[in-house]
């Protein structure tokens, strides 16, 4: 296993499962058997090395197999556990999407780069970043395919700040999060085009092909 590498150039065994089509036991007997590369954090998680789930998938397209791409939604919360425990709930409950997260702000607007997520979910006074400045951003930018950002509000008052700051189409939802009320949110959304967009990995496998 590789002992150190970039948190934004890697994923859990779940993505790397999905992603690939195959079961998270499947994803784990690669990691051990060497197919899939992968490290492993402090508190003992699993990271998977996308470089080697992309090299897999462009070896599945070469031998004609075909792996649907699910959407994207990529969480940027502070606390840990609730990030963790919305990740998993959403996973449950929307099988389409590779739910993804990170409790760095900066880390979530490099990922929103690589990845192009299609649901963006930040809390409103996550550390250090302005949110109302980057959903601006983010909506004011010309996209083959639309986001929809979602911002979580702890307070009255800071429901009424962020929608004085906030572009109109920005979604807002109450903190602490209800992950079945989110999803039921985002659900409409994903499936208002009937379509599975192309994602980051599969622009770069095209890129190489």
């Amino acid at each position: 296993m590789i002992a150190e590498t970039i948190p934004s150039q890697t994923c859990s065994t779940r993505d790397a499962a999905n992603l690939l089509g195959i079961s998270v036991r499947t994803a784990q007997l690669w990691v051990e058997e060497g197919r899939l590369q992968a490290w492993k954090t402090p508190g003992g998680h699993r990271r998977i090395l996308v470089e080697s789930v992309d090299r897999l998938l462009l070896e599945q397209r070469c031998a004609g197999i075909h792996t649907p791409v699910p959407f994207g939604m990529l969480l940027v919360m502070d606390d840990d556990n609730e990030r963790q425990a919305l990740q998993g709930q959403l996973g449950k409950l929307l099988p389409e999407c590779l739910v993804t997260s990170t409790d760095c702000p900066y880390d979530g607007l490099l990922r929103v780069g690589e990845m192009a997520p299609d649901v963006f979910f930040v809390d409103w006074r996550v550390g250090g970043l302005d949110a109302a400045r980057m959903a601006h951003a983010l909506l004011g930018r010309t996209r083959k395919q639309p986001m929809l950002v979602v911002v979580s509000v702890a307070s009255d008052s800071a429901r009424d700040e962020a929608r004085i700051q906030l572009p109109e189409a920005v979604v807002l939802v109450d903190a602490p999060v209800n992950g079945e009320g989110l999803a039921a949110t985002v659900r409409p959304f994903l499936g208002s085009s009937g379509r599975r967009r192309p994602s980051w990995t599969t622009s770069r496998l095209e890129a190489v092909l």
